[in-house]
């Protein structure tokens, strides 16, 4: 389980991602291993992860994917620090670093 707080230490119970578990998942999010993670990678793998949760949008009403959509477009402008459009491991282990925490 892991949750996400912004710019805080890591709350009871929770750590800190190891740079090997940071490299893993920066892996697996870079579909054509150029070693960086476009837009539309980061866009196609997080939809992927919320096909689960689409019924329960799709009832909220259209604007709820969307909503999703522009949420997650937003995330990776966050973490793209150089604004050069691509994530590199640097940037998303700083992210990482600062916001995500996984239980121990």
């Amino acid at each position: 389980m892991f949750i996400i707080r912004y710019g805080e230490t890591a709350p009871d119970g929770y750590r800190h991602m190891s740079e090997e578990e940071m490299a893993e998942d920066f892996l697996a999010l870079d579909n054509n291993n150029n070693y960086m993670i476009s837009k539309n990678e980061w866009m196609i793998n997080f939809i992927k992860m919320l096909e689960k949760d689409l019924p329960a949008l799709e009832e909220e009403g259209p604007d709820a994917i969307m909503g999703k959509i522009e949420e997650l477009s937003k995330e990776f402008d966050k973490i793209d620090t150089d604004g050069n459009s691509e994530i590199d491991f640097l940037e998303y282990q700083e992210f990482l670093e600062k916001n995500i925490f996984i239980s121990k």
